[in-house]
């Protein structure tokens, strides 16, 4: 068994009990979400619920019957992102986020309450497995992390997990705002 697998078991041994611990942040996500539209988003339909089986498309994006439901205040890397573990060696960051989100997920009832639709239409809201929030989850074991621009709710969770050195943490990773920005300024060269 590689490294990064034994890491990830290990992960999401400590998933519920983490999630717990952190857990008291996540139910003002969606109602503050709900509250503010700057930025371009639009009202959509806040409080929906949307329940059923998921599939993890990225570390922060679920599609439930083909509903695709963004994970609110959280970032987790993009495809192609690259980022380095403790020892240095290279891994696919976006897939290890993804597979990541898809073992919290799988054989799962997912309940989410959406928040809002950005411009895009896309849904953004908070999304929970037996009363765990997924979004708290991925950023306090370090697989995605806390998007200040959006909300305060998961920064203690990003907090714990760069002090415990967990998940992307333990290794070299640029956040995925700023790989975006990176990856748009070098193709315009």
């Amino acid at each position: 068994m590689t490294s990064s697998a034994c890491f990830e078991r290990a992960a999401l041994a400590a998933l519920l009990g983490l999630a717990l611990l952190l857990g008291g942040a996540g139910g003002a996500l969606a109602q503050n979400a709900a509250k503010a539209k700057p930025g371009g988003k639009v009202a959509g339909t806040p409080n929906e619920t949307i329940k059923g089986r998921a599939i993890a498309v990225e570390g922060d994006l679920l599609s439930i019957d083909s509903t695709p439901i963004r994970l609110m205040g959280i970032d987790a890397p993009d495809p192609g992102q690259k980022c380095k573990n403790r020892y240095g060696h290279e891994l696919d960051c976006f897939k290890v986020a993804t597979a990541v989100l898809a073992n919290m997920v799988k054989d799962e009832e997912v309940t989410c309450t959406v928040a809002e639709k950005d411009r895009n239409g896309e849904k953004k809201g908070e999304c929970r497995v037996r009363g765990v929030d997924l979004g708290m989850t991925m950023v306090s074991m370090g697989w995605a992390f806390h998007y200040a621009g959006l909300s305060a709710a998961y920064q203690k969770a990003e907090a714990f997990a760069q002090s415990k050195k967990m998940g992307l943490w333990a290794g070299q990773v640029e956040k995925p705002w700023q790989w975006r920005s990176r990856m748009m300024r070098d193709k315009g060269r």
